[in-house]
Order: C-alpha cells, then structure tokens, then sequence
C-alpha cells in the first residue's frame, strides 16, 4: 500500500471445525461398521492395523472403525467401557454396552448409526445392523458411552 493508505484487515479463519472433524469422525466409524456387514464372528479374533478382516469380535470391530476414523481405543468391550464416558442419547458412533452374566463384567459393545440402529458383530448371527430400542430394554444393557475426544454436551451427560 502507498504511504498513508489506510487499508481493511479482514480475518480469514483456517477453515478448521471441530464439529465438521467430529461429523466426519462418526461417519466414517458408522461406515466402516456398515461394509463389515454379513462378516463372520469369531470371538478374539485379532485384526493387524491397516488390514481387513472377513470375521470379528464385538470389540475388535470397534477398534478397527475408532482407528480408521482417527481415533485410539483399546481392544475388549470391557475396556472401551471404561475408556469411554456415559451419556444419555446416542450419536452416530457412540457405544453400548452390554453386561456378560458369565464373566461378571461387560461383555458386549455396539455402535449407535444415524437411524436408530446398532452395527456389532454377534455369535452365531456375525456382524448385523438391528434397531437399538430392543437392546436399551434388555436386563443387561449397562448404557450409551461415548468416546472422550468427541464432544460430551453438558445436556448429553449421564
């Protein structure tokens, strides 16, 4: 600018949203969960970082869909339990959880979609997407958790 010029600083934002990152977290954890449809169940099955898998456990599932939207959680439904915080109303993404009567401690996860329905790999059915409603009803049903680097709205919070 010539000497003496006044001119106008306008801001630009870097174009980073954390709820624009968080959105495409849960879709990308909805969606992984949703191509595992149809696929085997094998209970403690291990898949490597970075590979596909034609059978899965509950939680080996979960860990697989956290780590390619980005984000770490430990392997076992007892684990991603505890790694997670409770709230009231599922988002596309977020976890139940189930109680094991046999293992007296949690014993079964799933992943809440856009619609209603859960994606989790079950014995003896494999990996299935079913409406959550009859799951939220059910003696052992421990809860909606969510995972601590998505957003927990103080009036989401159990």
């Amino acid at each position: 600018q010539p000497a003496g010029a006044v001119g106008i600083v306008e801001t630009v934002g870097s174009g980073y949203s954390v709820e624009e990152e968080e959105m495409d977290q849960r879709a990308k954890i909805v969606a992984f969960c949703r191509t595992q449809l149809g696929k085997k169940y094998q209970l403690g099955v291990e898949v490597a970082s970075g590979h596909d898998s034609e059978t899965w456990d509950c939680s080996e599932m979960v860990e697989a869909a956290y780590r390619e939207a980005g984000l770490s959680i430990p392997d076992g439904a007892c684990f991603q339990f505890d790694a997670c915080q409770p709230v009231l109303a599922p988002q596309p993404g977020d976890l139940g959880f189930l109680w094991s009567d046999k293992r007296g401690m949690i014993g079964h996860v799933m992943v809440a979609t856009e619609v209603g329905t859960v994606v989790h790999a079950v014995g003896g059915r494999g990996v299935v997407e079913e409406s959550w409603a009859s799951w939220e009803l059910h003696a052992r049903w421990k809860g909606w958790r969510r995972h601590v680097d998505l957003a927990r709205p103080i009036e989401d919070r159990a």
